[in-house]
């Protein structure tokens, strides 16, 4: 008898093959997770079933195909099957890049996972899957608990040291099952924050979140392809939530754009050009506020002309409101608990500007070179028309990468959550720090800010590395620009049952 089903299973699930990921978020059991059971089965070492046998019961085994298939007919029903055998049921989300398992952006681990820590709305970090952690005197060593009744999606119960990260001059070890310590070199309060990306089990793809990956496709080492399904139970309750879809990965937005066009996905997630798609019938588009990165003007602050910082304040001065976009006062969002609500709204004011040009002594008549990318092309040119305004000889260059050398550049930098940004501003740091900038007062600001835990002493610092950073204006800051999701208006019900876990980390 266990012969016979074996063998009615091995036939039904090869004629179903093509709805393979939409039934296995109903029969979550092996034959349909496990693509080796197909052999074996038909391995007599293991089953004992021969070609014989087949031959023997074949008019009986027709009879159970019958009887089998008439009974998945009706259990389809009563699932509510029906929609997940239409294409645009399952949502098919194209994310743009190459990854492998080891580097999957956040915006895919979040629908897999959870953090060790979340942020707040205001950028506080707080206890997510640990229930708390505690920190020495000088804020080198940090020890986080894990939260008790942790367990993976494959049923197993959650170790510290399945839990894998690996940070630049930190040091990890694991106390007991449920503490992480982390040892630091330097003294460095904003550390929990570097906790707040998902985590996944020691390598695999597992992890606690509210789906699974049942089925991961590659192509010369990279991730091309990942089949999820629900980690809930399914209950009557449950059935109204999303149970299944596919995330598939294009190296660029052109071959994603093609990919979409062609049907072969219905969402694409992080596009930066604009497209014509949005056109389209059927094809809509959202931008999400994002606050992982700045777009603002960097200015060389070694050049001969802007290194003059009432020239690089006029200029900055000058530059009006971006259309639909908020315009920013300094780099640290309004949001966060470090704010500086005092700085003055001086932007697009062309008399300061013009009075802050007046003190400049020499370079006024040398032309200005903004550079940019294609994607903010448009942007560049509200600039250079802003900067004519001031009597200024300017000049718009469009190009595909980050040049070296520059007067001013128009790109997007990221930033961190929490207010520290010390990679971008302090001196030391000639990587990172494009603009060439060098304040001793900054450089202190910052250098204190890291170094204590205490939330008030932070909080003056950061006011006052915003005060001297609007003064010396090495870069114009413009605005967060917001993540652009485009889908097929038929799944938006269902798209925008997952888009907050994936746009949920501050």
């Amino acid at each position: 008898m266990v012969k016979k089903i074996s063998l009615i299973v091995l036939i039904i699930k090869t004629f179903f093959r093509r709805y393979l990921i939409r039934i296995k978020v109903f029969f979550k059991i092996p034959f349909f997770t496990h693509s080796h059971t197909d052999k074996v089965l038909l391995n007599h070492h293991q089953t004992g079933l021969h070609i014989s046998d087949v031959r023997r019961f074949s008019k009986e085994t027709r009879n159970y195909f019958i009887l089998l298939f008439l009974l998945i007919i009706c259990l389809a029903v009563w699932l509510k099957l029906g929609p997940f055998f239409r294409h645009d049921a399952v949502i098919v989300e194209a994310v743009i890049g190459s990854y492998t398992s080891n580097n999957l952006p956040v915006s895919v681990t979040s629908l897999i996972s959870e953090p060790l820590v979340k942020f707040d709305d205001q950028g506080h970090p707080q206890p997510n899957l640990v229930s708390g952690w505690q920190v020495n005197s000088d804020a080198t060593v940090y020890t986080f608990r894990l939260k008790d009744n942790l367990y993976w999606q494959d049923g197993t119960a959650v170790l510290s040291s399945d839990i894998e990260i690996k940070l630049s001059d930190v040091d990890v070890t694991y106390p007991d099952n449920q503490s992480i310590e982390f040892k630091l070199v330097d003294s460095f309060s904003p550390f929990p924050g570097l906790l707040t990306n998902p985590v996944l089990k020691k390598g695999t793809l597992i992890g606690m979140g509210k789906f699974k990956v049942v089925e991961e496709k590659r192509s010369h080492g990279l991730i091309a392809e990942l089949d999820l399904i629900s980690n809930t139970v399914l209950s009557e309750a449950k059935r109204e939530e999303i149970q299944a879809l596919s995330i598939r990965f294009y190296p660029d937005e052109t071959t994603a754009v093609t990919a979409f066009s062609l049907g072969e996905a219905n969402v694409l997630l992080g596009l930066n050009n604009e497209i014509d798609l949005v056109e389209w019938p059927g094809i809509k588009e959202v931008r999400l506020p994002s606050f992982n990165k700045i777009l603002a003007i960097f200015f060389n602050t070694k050049d001969p002309i802007l290194s003059d910082k009432n020239f690089r304040k006029a200029l900055s001065i000058s530059i009006p409101d971006i259309e639909g976009e908020e315009r920013l006062k300094n780099s640290i969002p309004s949001r966060s608990w470090a704010y500086n609500d005092t700085t003055k709204d001086i932007n697009g004011d062309l008399e300061l500007a013009e009075s802050f040009l007046d003190r400049v002594s020499a370079g006024k008549d040398k032309t200005i070179t903004l550079i940019t990318t294609p994607v903010f092309e448009s942007v560049g040119k509200v600039v250079v028309e802003a900067w004519k305004k001031l009597g200024l000889s300017v000049l718009l260059r469009v190009e595909s990468g980050i040049p070296q050398n520059f007067q001013a550049l128009l790109i997007t930098q990221p930033i961190p959550a929490d207010p520290d940004q010390y990679a971008l501003w302090h001196s030391t740091q000639s990587k990172t720090n494009i603009s060439g900038y060098d304040s001793k007062r900054i450089d202190k600001d910052l250098e204190d800010g890291r170094k204590t835990a205490d939330l008030a002493k932070r909080k003056e610092k950061y006011l006052d590395f915003q005060r001297v950073l609007a003064d010396d204006a090495p870069a114009a800051f413009l605005y967060f620009p917001k993540t652009k999701v485009i889908y097929r208006q038929k799944i938006e019900e269902d798209l925008n049952k997952i888009l907050p876990l994936q746009t949920q980390y501050w």
